[in-house]
C-alpha cells in the first residue's frame, strides 16, 4: 500500500538498522527529478534512516543529479565537488557521498569512467529501488568507494513500482504526480530516451492511490508530469489514456485544480480537449512545447508535427476552450537556423500569441543525433535571438495580464507573510515556479490581508500587472475555500 510521509516526520524509528544513520538529500533538475528524490527519501525513512536538513549534520548525502543539458551537468559536478570538500575538511559529520540520477546514467551510457574524488557510491536510475540495501552494504564495509554498475532492469522501472513511500519535501497543498517515465519520442537534440528509457506508464489505479494519499494531507492542486504526459497509456493500454485518467481524477472532490504539464502537440487528441473543456476542476491551461515553427528546423529536430499542424492545433484549442492559457517552449540557435528561419519563429509567436513562453539556446549534447549536425549557429547570434524572443514575449505577456485588470479571479494561496501584510498565490493559468504569481497586498479600502493558509482558494481583484506577476486585493467574504485538514493514521 502506498503511503505518503510529510516533511515533519523525520527520523522514523521503524526499520532494520541497529543504528539510525542520518542522511541529507540534494535534488537537482526538474520536478520529475524531485518526485524521484521524494521516493528515495521515503524509502530510506521507512528503513529507519534519519533525514537531516543540513548536509554537515548528516553521515550520508545523496545527490540526485540532472544531465539533460551541459549546464545541468556542470551544476551537478560543482555540487559534488563542494560536498567532497566538506567531507575532506573533517569538520562535519559527513562520511559518505552518494551520486544518483541522470548524470550517472549519462556517464555509463557514454562509457565514461566515473572518477569523481570523494564519491563513495554511484547509483544509476535502474538501481534506485536498491538504494537502501546498497547503503547498508556501504556502511557495513566502510568502503572508500563502491561503485554500482549498470545491469538489470531499466531506467523506467522505479517510478512504476507500487507500495512506495513518498516523502513530500515541499508544500502539501500543491503536489507533482508523475504518471509515466521515459519517452518514445526521438527528438534529435534530446538525451531523455537514452537516459530514462522508453515510455512506461503507471496504472491508473496506482496513480489514483497516490493522489488519494496526498489528498488526505490537504492537497488541492495536483500537477501531472511525465516526459510526455499526452503519451500516457500508449504502452500500457495500447492507446492514449490521459483523458480517462483525468475523468477518474475529477471524481476526487477535494482536488480543486488538476494541471497538465509537458504535453506533446502530436499527441493532443480531441478527447483530451473535450475533457479539459468540460471538467471544472481541470485547469484551463496547457503546456505545449513546439520548439520551432520552420519546416526545415522541425525536420532536423525530429519533431512529429509540422507548422500547418501546429497552427491547426492552436486554432482548435482556442476555439474549443476560449478561456485557456497556453504555454510553450521554443529553441533558438539550432544547427541550420538562419535569419529567415528565426524570423519565421518570431513572427509566428507574434501572430499566434501564447500567454507564457519559455525559450532557450540549442545545446549540443554529446550522444544526441543533433550533436554532429553541421551549420552550427555562432553563440553570440543565438544569444541575440534568445533576447529578441524574450523581449517580444515580455510585451505579449504584459498585454495578456493587462486584460485581467479589474477582474475578480480565483487564487490558490502558496504563502502568507503576516509581517509584510502580503499573501502570494497563483491563478489557474499560472503553473508552479514558472509562470509568475499573484501578490495580494490588502483589501479594498486598505484593510489588512486576512490570515490565509497555503491551499486556500480565495477571490482576488486584480489591481496591477507586470509582465509576469500580478497585484491584487483580497475580496473579503467571497468564495473562500478552506482546504480540509486531515491526519493520517
Amino acid at each position: 500500500m502506498l503511503s505518503i510521509l510529510q516533511s515533519k516526520k523525520r527520523g522514523s524509528t521503524k526499520g532494520k538498522l541497529s543504528k539510525k544513520h542520518s542522511f541529507s538529500f540534494i535534488s537537482l533538475g526538474c520536478a520529475k527529478n524531485l518526485v524521484d528524490s521524494e521516493e528515495i527519501i521515503g524509502s530510506l525513512i521507512s528503513k529507519g534512516y534519519k533525514l537531516e536538513s543540513e548536509v554537515k549534520e548528516s553521515e550520508i548525502v545523496i545527490v540526485n543529479t540532472c544531465a539533460f543539458l551541459h549546464e545541468a551537468r556542470l551544476e551537478a559536478l560543482d555540487t559534488i565537488r563542494e560536498l567532497a570538500a566538506i567531507k575532506r575538511s573533517g569538520k562535519s559529520k559527513l562520511r559518505k557521498i552518494v551520486v544518483a540520477g541522470c548524470l550517472v546514467q549519462y556517464l555509463e551510457w557514454l562509457k565514461i569512467k566515473k572518477t569523481l574524488p570523494g564519491v563513495d557510491l554511484f547509483v544509476p536510475l535502474k538501481e534506485y529501488q536498491k538504494i537502501p540495501s546498497l547503503l547498508e552494504i556501504l556502511l557495513e564495509r566502510k568502503a572508500a568507494r563502491n561503485n554500482v554498475t549498470a545491469g538489470g532492469g531499466s531506467p523506467g522501472e522505479f517510478v512504476i513500482q507500487t507500495g512506495r513511500n513518498r516523502f513530500l519535501s515541499g508544500s502539501t497543498h500543491s503536489v507533482y504526480i508523475k504518471i509515466a517515465e521515459g519517452c518514445n519520442n526521438r527528438c534529435s537534440y534530446c538525451l531523455i530516451p537514452f537516459l530514462r528509457g522508453e515510455l512506461r506508464s503507471r496504472k491508473i489505479e496506482d496513480i489514483l492511490s497516490e493522489v488519494k494519499a496526498v489528498q488526505k494531507l490537504g492537497a488541492v492542486e495536483i500537477n501531472l508530469i511525465a516526459q510526455d504526459t499526452t503519451a500516457y497509456g500508449l504502452d500500457l493500454y495500447g492507446k492514449p489514456m490521459l483523458g480517462e485518467l483525468l475523468r477518474d481524477l475529477c471524481t476526487l472532490q477535494s482536488i480543486k485544480w488538476i494541471r497538465i504539464l509537458y504535453t506533446q502537440p502530436s499527441h493532443i487528441t480531441d478527447d483530451l480537449l473535450k475533457v479539459i473543456q468540460s471538467e471544472p476542476s481541470i485547469c484551463k491551461y496547457l503546456d505545449i512545447p513546439i520548439q520551432h515553427i520552420n519546416t526545415k528546423i522541425l525536420r532536423l529536430m525530429g519533431r512529429k508535427t509540422g507548422p500547418g499542424e501546429i497552427v491547426s492545433l492552436y486554432n482548435k484549442i482556442r476555439r474549443m476552450i476560449p478561456e485557456i492559457a497556453l504555454r510553450t517552449t521554443v529553441m533558438v540557435g539550432f544547427p541550420g537556423e538562419e535569419e529567415a528561419e528565426f524570423n519565421e519563429l518570431l513572427t509566428f509567436l507574434r501572430q499566434y500569441p501564447f500567454e507564457k513562453v519559455g525559450a532557450f539556446i540549442f545545446s549540443a549534447e554529446r550522444g544526441s543525433p543533433a550533436y554532429n549536425l553541421p551549420d552550427r549557429v555562432k553563440p553570440e547570434i543565438a544569444e541575440k535571438r534568445l533576447i529578441q524572443i524574450l523581449n517580444q514575449q515580455k510585451e505579449i505577456s504584459r498585454n495578456f495580464n493587462r486584460s485581467l485588470l479589474g477582474r475578480e479571479v480565483k487564487v490558490l494561496i502558496d504563502n502568507y507573510e503576516q509581517h509584510k501584510n502580503k499573501a502570494y498565490g497563483r491563478m489557474a493559468n499560472q503553473a508552479p515556479e514558472v509562470d509568475g504569481r499573484v501578490i495580494i497586498t490588502g483589501t479594498p479600502g486598505g484593510a489588512e490581508v486576512p490570515r490565509v493558509s497555503p491551499g486556500d482558494l480565495v477571490n482576488v481583484k486584480i489591481t496591477g500587472t507586470g509582465s509576469y506577476d500580478l497585484i491584487g486585493e483580497f475580496v473579503a467574504g467571497k468564495g473562500k475555500y478552506k482546504k480540509p485538514s486531515y491526519t493520517l493514521k
